[in-house]
Order: structure tokens, then C-alpha cells, then sequence
């Protein structure tokens, strides 16, 4: 059954919102090392004649915590999987060194022992099943006990070495069992908003393909009909001709709205930035009439949602733009990756923007707004004799988990 348990902890279930935690957790673990070999280091040189010459295994196990260290910080550093295989291995390099630690010194005189606790509350982080969290426990606790009783040479009763013994591994179990129920109680409400997170999308990719099938194709026989009866209207009618010009010019704003959400919605699908911004980008050229031309350099990574709908969001407005406003000729949407961050410019070989264009409706501040959740910058440049508009943001892409 234990054994079960281990290869089930181990192998972890697919989809598990726990695994974000590994990375986590091991570089929480390395430097928590890393600041106790320091330590162990400074008391080593400070004071020799604690260790020399009566326990000169103190500075190679010195060396062998910097060697197990040493070895999981470069994996990190080369951004290697973590899985939990690795952080069980240094859970065992732990507890090994640390009942070392206590096999060559006196006993319960010795306050190595603390750091079990940390060393114990790292495994249940990563392991939170109770069968697996009360067996490394107990076998701890068992390490500590035997190193602690061999290397005092059995228990003082008149001193209370079994109180202190017993206090120890009585302070085990409740942490373990503590950092188990925090642990869980947090993962089952992370799974959870997973869940909502989930059902969101694919509600959202559902309302895409419904204001596809219904509002976008009735808007578009709506566009059709209107400059048919435009069509027929010639110039008899000056008003009937105004209005429908009106009318046609809603339309197509209509038209181009409801495409934005049944574009939109193929990002909430899984499907990357470019073919979605290259299909948004035809619909934009088959409603308005203007040319567009999509260019990419770099490679595009696996993004989060929330960063390819932001970025969609920014072209959409800057498209809008050009269409409305602008009275463009042409229109250039040009992506570019690289390792650190990505660069969105919208161009068009309009008549430029208007001085404080910014104060004028939401679709700038919006844009900027985008930009700023991203974390990145948008620069507009028109004018300055120059024709057109350039619209650019640059943002930084999320840096993936050391374990991923």
C-alpha cells in the first residue's frame, strides 16, 4: 500500500496544480541549505576546538551537503526539469546528513536537530498525502531517535533525556501534520479556481462560436443588404442616400465588433497569437477594404491567455484605428519574439492622429492599460512630417518555471 503511495506521490496525477510548486519549493530548499552550510561553515572556522581534533567528520559532511546543494542549484540554474523524484532524493540526502551530524556529536547536547523541522515541513509541501507524510515522518523520526541514543550512549533518565527525545519527535508529527492540512486546504482551493478558471474559457470559446454562427453572420447580411439597397439607391435621394451611407458605415463597425469576439474566443481555445491575429487580420481587410500584411521574426512561445487576448485586444483597437480614423491605404501587423520579450507594432499610411488623440474615447487607454497589465510599454508615433501611424507595444514574456 505504502508503496503505492510513493509511486503515485511520485509520479503526481495529470493536470496536477501542484506541480507549479515544485520549482518553487526546491529553489526555497537550495538556499535554505546553502544559508545553513554558511553557517555550519562560520562556526567551523570560528571555532575549531569545538570539532578538532574529536570530530574531524564535521567538514566533509560540510562538503557533501555543498556537493548535493552544489548539484540541485546548477539544475536549477540550467533550467532542468524538477520533478519530485529529485526533491525525494534531497529529502534522503537530508535526513542522512543530519543524523550524521547528531551520530558524531554528543546527543541530545547537540542542537542539530532543529533542522529536521524545516527538512520535514519541505517534504510534506511537496508530498501532501498522509499515508507517505506520516511514513517519512516516523522515519525521521526513527533516524533521529537512533543517532541521538547511540552517539549519547543511551538515555540519561535523571537528566530527562526521554522528555527531550520524546518532546522532539512528539514536534515532528505536528508539524508535519500542521504544514499536511495548510498544504492540502491550499491545494484543494487552487484546483478549484482552476476549475472556474477552465469553465470560464470554455464558456467564453463557446459565446465566440455562438456570436459566430448568430450575431456575426446576421451583422454581415445586415452589412450586405444595406449597401445592396445603397447600391440601388444611386443619387436620387440625397437623404436616403445619407442614411444609408449611416447605416452601412454601422454596420460594418458592427460587423467588425462581433468578429473581435468570435476572433477572440479561438484564443480561450488554445490556438496561437499569430494564426488568430492572421485570421482577425483578414476579416479586418474583407470588412474594410484595406489591405493588411502580417510578418513575424522569432519563434512564438507558449503563452498564458491572459497575455495573447491582451496583445489581440491592443491590435484590434489599433486596426479599429486605422479603419476609422486614420483613412488608411494600408495596414502592417508585424510580431516579433525573442527570448525575453515580444514586440507588437500596428503601421498604416494614414493622415496620423489628431493632438490629444489620447483624451479621445477609450481605445488608447485601453491599449495603454493593456500594456501596463502586461507589464510592457505602448508608444504611438504620428506626425513629426511623417505619414501614418505606428502603434508598438513591447512586453516582457513570462519567464517559464524552472521546472518547466
Amino acid at each position: 500500500m505504502l508503496k503505492a503511495h510513493v509511486a503515485a506521490a511520485l509520479q503526481g496525477a495529470p493536470g496536477d496544480a501542484g506541480r507549479d510548486v515544485l520549482p518553487y519549493a526546491m529553489q526555497v530548499s537550495v538556499w535554505a541549505r546553502w544559508v545553513i552550510a554558511l553557517a555550519a561553515a562560520v562556526l567551523l572556522l570560528y571555532r575549531p576546538e569545538f570539532w578538532f581534533p574529536d570530530e574531524p567528520a564535521r567538514p566533509f559532511l560540510l562538503i557533501a551537503l555543498v556537493a548535493v546543494n552544489g548539484l540541485a542549484h546548477a539544475r536549477l540554474l540550467l533550467r532542468r526539469p524538477v520533478t519530485r523524484a529529485w526533491l525525494l532524493l534531497l529529502s534522503v540526502a537530508d535526513v542522512v546528513l543530519l543524523s550524521a551530524a547528531i551520530g558524531i556529536g554528543d546527543g541530545f547536547d547537540r542542537f542539530v536537530f532543529a533542522a529536521y523541522y524545516p527538512a520535514l515541513a519541505m517534504f510534506v509541501l511537496v508530498f501532501p498525502s498522509v499515508w507517505l507524510a506520516l511514513a517519512w515522518t516516523s522515519l525521521t523520526a526513527a533516524a533521529c531517535a537512533a543517532t541521538t541514543l547511540i552517539a549519547a550512549g543511551g538515555l540519561d533518565f535523571e537528566a530527562g533525556d526521554e522528555r527531550a527525545l520524546l518532546g522532539r519527535i512528539a514536534a515532528m508529527y505536528v508539524l508535519a501534520l500542521c504544514v499536511l492540512l495548510i498544504t492540502r486546504l491550499e491545494r484543494e482551493r487552487r484546483e478549484a479556481a482552476l476549475v472556474r478558471e477552465r469553465r470560464l474559457h470554455q464558456e467564453r470559446a463557446d459565446l465566440s462560436q455562438e456570436v459566430h454562427s448568430t450575431i456575426a453572420q446576421t451583422a454581415y447580411l445586415l452589412e450586405q443588404g444595406i449597401r445592396r439597397a445603397r447600391g440601388l439607391a444611386g443619387e436620387s435621394n440625397e437623404e436616403l442616400t445619407a442614411a444609408l451611407d449611416a447605416s452601412w458605415s454601422l454596420s460594418t463597425a458592427a460587423v467588425w465588433e462581433a468578429r473581435r469576439l468570435a476572433d477572440s474566443g479561438r484564443l480561450f481555445e488554445g490556438r496561437a497569437l499569430r494564426p488568430t491575429l492572421w485570421g482577425h487580420c483578414e476579416t479586418f481587410e474583407r470588412v474594410t477594404g484595406v489591405p493588411v500584411s502580417l510578418s513575424q521574426s522569432g519563434t512564438e512561445p507558449p503563452l498564458p491567455v491572459e497575455t495573447r487576448g491582451r496583445l489581440f485586444a491592443i491590435a484590434h483597437n489599433a486596426l479599429t484605428n486605422a479603419a476609422r480614423h486614420a483613412q488608411a491605404g494600408a495596414v502592417t501587423v508585424r510580431l516579433d519574439f525573442w527570448a525575453d520579450r515580444v514586440r507588437l507594432s500596428i503601421a498604416d499610411d494614414g493622415v496620423g492622429l489628431p493632438d490629444g488623440y489620447q483624451d479621445r474615447g477609450r481605445g488608447f487607454q485601453g491599449m495603454a492599460a493593456d500594456a501596463e497589465a502586461l507589464g510592457g510599454s505602448l508608444t504611438v508615433q504620428s506626425g513629426n512630417g511623417t505619414p501614418g501611424t505606428t502603434i508598438t507595444c513591447v512586453a516582457p514574456l513570462p519567464k517559464p518555471e524552472p521546472g518547466g
